[in-house]
């Protein structure tokens, strides 16, 4: 609604000795709806309108009487309207296309991360399968030998001649005999590996 048009309503309100409350009373509405056509942010609707008239005394044409002029400002205040719903049209549509490329992206970069974790896990097992091969693979004579099975042998031996309290002890030496072996091994290896070199030398 026009200003013009808004301010008419104002004074045939104020004319006919009304207030926006009671205006509003007479017509079954609140306060705020009369407020707002007086406002020019709403229009009443053709009922309100025509009740207006009646209780006014006038008819619609004189209610809502535009001069040429306002024509005009009407026709500029509707057409910047239309523009700026398009414009605000334009700004949700770049909205939801920049969260669609958003969303795009963070579903590629998922993806993408998934796929680096896969590549670490099988990463992560051929380092393990490579190590355990390369541990277990050859064993030297200090590794093959069964110092596990002797130890069970003597810890009996020890049981049985009453050193029970103290031959669970020899245990403790499994571990670090392996350590020792580990050594012991790969020491020879690294000898063996060096003759073959002098020897095709």
């Amino acid at each position: 609604m026009n200003v013009e048009i808004a301010q008419r309503l104002a004074e045939l309100r104020r004319a006919k000795g009304y207030s926006q409350e009671s205006l509003a009373h007479e017509l079954g509405l609140s306060r705020q709806a009369v407020s707002k056509w007086e406002r020019a942010e709403s229009s009443p609707d053709t009922e309100n309108l025509i009740a207006l008239a009646r209780l006014y005394g006038v008819s619609l044409d004189e209610l809502l009487r535009v001069g040429d002029d306002i024509k005009d400002d009407v026709a500029f205040e509707n057409a910047e309207r239309a523009g700026a719903r398009d414009e605000a049209e334009a700004e949700r549509r770049a909205d939801r296309e920049t969260a669609t490329q958003a969303a795009q992206a963070a579903a590629e970069a998922s993806r993408a991360a998934a796929q680096a974790a896969e590549a670490a896990t099988q990463a992560s097992r051929h380092v393990a399968r490579a190590s355990a091969e390369g541990r277990g693979g050859e064993r030297g004579r200090w590794r093959s030998f069964p110092y596990a099975t002797c130890m069970v042998a003597l810890w009996l031996v020890l049981t049985l001649f009453g050193g029970a309290p103290f031959s669970f002890l020899v245990f403790f030496t499994i571990p670090v005999y392996r350590w020792l072996a580990g050594i012991m091994d790969e020491a020879e290896r690294r000898a063996d590996e060096r003759d073959e070199g002098e020897g095709r030398a």
